[in-house]
């Protein structure tokens, strides 16, 4: 019985270590590093580089609050429900099913047409789209990450990194020749979007 006990603890401790918070401090150094591989002549909106970083870091604690499994879902067009709806991956993994259990594509815009009116799950640190860089078994993808969208929800951000980078360089090397540089335009322009002021003091306690 205490073996089976001590068996239930470590199980439950290994799923709940797939969950963390990273701080802005942490989340900044690893950014540095990656987007270090970037063309040094990137910038988004007149953006400096700094700017550029402290954008991504601020943003990504508007919309996940720097939760590591944060899930939300999305219907196409409607653009302020992940900073809404972004919770924990328990509940919003039983909201995403509920959603999403019968969608037959991962693609479309939303309309009166069931056949198209298509739901998106924001994945993440940065809630990127499910439909757009990784997959999942509720629609299909591009997956221009090669990912699972599980692997943008664990407490190894390294693979969310990566995969924000590969977005960001699609864009700027082949720009509007880039396959689906519409989505891609979107995705970075929410990289860089929110509320975010001040931001040569963003990094002031790292």
């Amino acid at each position: 019985m205490k073996v089976l006990v001590l068996f239930a603890f470590v199980v439950l401790g290994c799923s709940l270590a797939g969950a963390r918070k990273v701080t802005k401090c942490e989340l900044r150094q690893q950014l540095l590093v990656a987007f270090s591989s970037l063309p040094k002549n990137v910038t988004v909106n007149g953006l400096t580089e700094d700017a550029f970083l402290a954008k991504v870091v601020c943003h990504a604690e508007q919309l996940s609050d720097f939760n590591t499994s944060a899930v939300s879902d999305l219907s196409h067009g409607t653009g302020k429900e992940s900073q809404e709806d972004s919770t924990e991956s328990g509940s919003s993994e039983s909201k995403k099913k509920g959603n999403k259990g019968t969608n037959g594509k991962g693609q479309g815009k939303s309309s009166e047409s069931n056949e198209d009116d298509v739901d998106v799950t924001l994945y993440g640190l940065f809630q990127l789209p499910d439909d757009l860089v990784c997959s999942s078994a509720n629609s299909a993808s591009l997956n221009l990450c090669g990912i699972s969208c599980d692997k943008l929800t664990d407490d190894d951000i390294s693979d969310d990194i990566i995969c924000v980078v590969k977005v960001i360089n699609e864009l700027v090397t082949k720009n509007f020749m880039a396959k689906n540089s519409k989505e891609l335009w979107e995705v970075v322009k929410k990289l860089v979007g929110g509320n975010c002021n001040n931001l040569d003091q963003y990094f002031s306690g790292c």
